[in-house]
């Protein structure tokens, strides 16, 4: 929540390009934080914040806030076609990984039920992925930058919340 709260008191007072510029540099020094106290960054941190990085980059270079919160809403969408494309290729992503982070035996990822309930998963996930891009396209074009973050935070996180809890509720039943 910190980045959102920087980059709108940054916004108001500096401008945008000093606004992305702050968030990015937050989250990049989160990052180095957690590295330096020991705390483990794993392989998907380093790539959140190379991706943050890039963002904040290409968001001072064209000073646009269409293109640096577009760019987000880009992700959400390609996220949702990769999931999709994956279970029609029959190389689900959430079946390939999740054991890897949950623990998930062969005893398990080998049954039918697993490999059709990972699809039925991935469906869900990139269809919810697509509602959050066009919620937030919709916020983007009928609010304010400050409305846009603080509406979107609160509305996507609870929603985002709701879809991983209901995933898992599923995936334990079936």
């Amino acid at each position: 929540f910190v980045p959102i709260l920087l980059f709108i008191g940054v916004n108001r007072f500096a401008g945008l390009i000093w606004a992305i510029v702050a968030a990015t540099a937050w989250s990049l020094m989160i990052t180095i934080k957690r590295f330096r106290n020991g705390h483990p960054v794993g392989r998907f941190l380093p790539l959140v914040t190379a991706g943050i990085i890039a963002r904040g980059v290409v968001g001072v270079v064209t000073d646009s806030e269409a293109v640096y919160f577009g760019i987000g809403i880009g992700i959400k969408v390609s996220i949702g076609l990769a999931l999709i494309v994956s279970v029609l290729v029959s190389k689900n992503l959430l079946a390939i990984y999740a054991p890897r982070l949950f623990g998930f035996d062969t005893k398990i990822t080998n049954k039918p039920v697993y490999q059709s309930t990972m699809n039925h998963i991935a469906f869900v996930v990139a269809f919810a992925e697509f509602a959050s891009a066009a919620f937030d396209i919709w916020l983007f074009n009928n609010a304010s930058v400050d409305g846009y973050l603080i509406i979107r935070f609160f509305v996507n996180w609870p929603f985002t919340t709701a879809v991983i809890i209901g995933s898992f509720l599923y995936l334990n039943r079936r």
